[in-house]
């Protein structure tokens, strides 16, 4: 019997309909090269343009897309594009790829401010503001936090900041938002991250929405694709994956509703046995808990062995213990050192559910009394 998995904040298993489509579309044509100028790979390049297309349907507004390898890729664009002086402002909660990338700044000079985060995860407005000055050129939120899944309203944290300092470019990680949360962002939004493999398509593509009189300046050199501003051959096959990825998920709402009904069920079934860190207000796509006085790494050890899988957190920094960011909400220590992640998608089902509750408290029963 193959194990419930229940890490899909980390990555998703590609779906097969999008896998099956998009193999058969790269089939045909895919190959070609998109910018050589023959029939066949005008075709491809024509491809891709409708999946732009559809990906910025998503984004109403005076917005484009740079295809990218990734949410990574995509931070670091955003990043190095316009945090190169003053100030830059983001909070303690961001994932690595932001975190690591504006406390490298400090070597050119930039100072990074991080905003305290409260106990789920989110961050505290007031102390965010409370950074943004004169100097600031840059502020990053993230839209849902990968590790609680605490939901920032990054419209309004975004109209806060540019009253207080209206040359801002804002910029927010959507990696774990995209094609799961109901929303729309707004004008006082000027960049957007996310990924492909977070929605059941494949690793290797992501994008950066971005406001178009922004001036994006390239990570990498060369062929001048997607508009000079990420060169190198556009991977075809991921590309098309997410276009159908958007076609199969796109109803959003329904989506949401369904996995919200899961993480309900998920909490009531383990409230006797765990502390739930997430907040009822958060993505309903991942719950974040904790058995107080078992360490998390034992736990996930243990439920690896009984056919469950879950994280302990950020799978980017999953060997660095009590994670950056948990130990930022403050928790009390014993709760903090039990913290495991249970992630879901649009396929996760009632009965994965019921079968994973059961097995976590078959496990944590047995080990609070090996651990007494």
């Amino acid at each position: 019997m193959n194990p419930i998995y229940f890490d899909n904040a980390a990555t998703t298993m590609t779906h097969s309909t999008v896998l099956e489509k998009a193999l058969e579309l790269y089939k045909n044509d895919g190959y070609f090269n998109p910018s050589a100028l023959y029939n066949p790979a005008r075709k491809v390049k024509k491809n891709i343009e409708e999946v732009r297309k559809k990906v910025l349907s998503l984004f109403p507004g005076n917005y484009d897309l740079v295809f990218t390898s990734g949410g990574t890729e995509s931070d670091n664009l955003a990043i190095s594009s316009f945090a190169r002086r003053g100030n830059v402002v983001a909070t303690a909660g961001e994932h690595s790829a932001v975190y690591n990338s504006l406390t490298f700044l400090k070597q050119n000079g930039v100072e990074p401010r991080f905003a305290k985060l409260n106990k789920d995860g989110s961050v505290d407005v007031n102390s965010l503001l409370g950074l943004v000055d004169e100097k600031t050129t840059f502020v990053t939120v993230t839209h849902v936090n990968n590790e609680t899944g605490a939901i920032n309203d990054v419209n309004s944290i975004a109209k806060l900041v540019k009253q207080k300092n209206s040359k801002v470019i804002f910029h927010t990680d959507g990696v774990q938002s995209f094609l799961k949360i109901p929303y729309r962002i707004s004008n006082d939004i000027d960049m957007y991250s996310f990924s492909a493999h977070k929605v059941c398509a494949l690793k290797g593509v992501g994008g950066l929405i971005y406001k178009k009189n922004l001036p994006l300046k390239p990570l990498f050199f060369g062929g001048g694709q997607e508009k000079n501003i990420r060169s190198g051959t556009e991977n075809t096959l991921g590309i098309y994956a997410l276009g159908f990825a958007i076609d199969a998920f796109k109803n959003v709402d329904v989506n949401f509703n369904h996995v919200k009904a899961l993480n309900m069920r998920f909490k009531e079934e383990l409230a006797s046995e765990v502390t739930v860190i997430s907040s009822e207000n958060a993505s309903p796509y991942i719950v974040s808990f904790s058995i107080p006085g078992v360490k998390a790494e034992i736990m996930q050890r243990v439920l690896d062995d009984n056919g469950l899988l879950l994280g302990t957190g950020s799978a980017c920094s999953s060997k660095l213990g009590v994670s950056r960011i948990i130990s930022n909400c403050g928790l009390d220590k014993r709760v903090a050192d039990g913290v495991l992640r249970a992630s879901f998608i649009y396929s996760s089902t009632l009965e994965e559910v019921l079968l994973a509750t059961e097995i976590i408290k078959k496990c944590a029963q047995k080990l609070k009394v090996v651990l007494k």
